[in-house]
């Protein structure tokens, strides 16, 4: 066997784990936003959204574990899941500890979802996005690809997808906002129209009502 192999190993399982992370968070984005219509979604985008979840962990596991056997550089396994207890590269290996944690923490508050409040859930699938950060911001600093034209494209490619659709998801969640706000007060959004003809019952002010919590 080729001294190297785990080595290769290694390079694969990390690059196509970072690929699939991004193609799971850019997924989720596109089934969550309005850009797929919610009516008549058929159950197997939602599917393929945790497909590409499992496939991802299946090639982190598989990237540990060859960096784990190599002889290369040795790591113990409180150098790849302790952040910063590693000596070679201390800060680049941390952010993929860090990244390791979060994928673990996205991943089972995804397979108890049924069990769990949806805003605590919602919060904790939040963290998909910081673990796409840093699962970049590792390959990058810690990777020896960093400068394959390739793993570039790929790379800038998938980062400029999240960020397009995460903008397109804040512009949409935003005018629902303004729309329900302008609902509750009887006035017409931007857009459209409302049913509520009548304003609300006149109630005098109270000095010490507190008018600033707005959200």
């Amino acid at each position: 066997m080729n001294g190297q192999f785990w080595w290769f190993v290694t390079r694969a399982s990390g690059m196509v784990a970072a690929v699939l992370i991004g193609l799971t968070v850019i997924w989720g984005l596109l089934v969550s936003t309005r850009l797929i219509p919610r009516k008549g979604l058929p159950a197997w985008l939602v599917d393929l959204h945790r497909g590409l979840a499992g496939l991802s962990l299946v090639f982190v596991a598989v990237h540990l574990f060859a960096i784990w056997v190599d002889s290369y550089e040795e790591f113990t396994v409180v150098e790849l899941f302790v952040p910063f207890a590693s000596d070679w590269k201390p800060a680049p290996v941390a952010w993929g500890a860090l990244a390791v944690w979060l994928l673990a923490v996205v991943q089972i508050s995804s397979w108890f979802q049924r069990r769990l409040p949806r805003r605590r859930w919602h919060l904790l699938h939040l963290l998909s996005f910081p673990l796409a950060v840093l699962v970049g911001v590792h390959a990058v600093t810690a990777g020896t690809d960093a400068d394959n034209p390739w793993f570039v494209a790929v790379t800038v490619g998938l980062a400029a997808g999240m960020c397009v659709l995460m903008i397109h998801r804040l512009r949409n969640r935003g005018s629902q906002r303004s729309r329900a706000s302008a609902a509750s007060l009887g006035r017409p959004a931007a857009g459209g129209s409302t049913k509520i003809l009548h304003p609300p019952p006149y109630r005098p002010a109270v000095a010490s009502e507190r008018t600033t919590d707005l959200l």
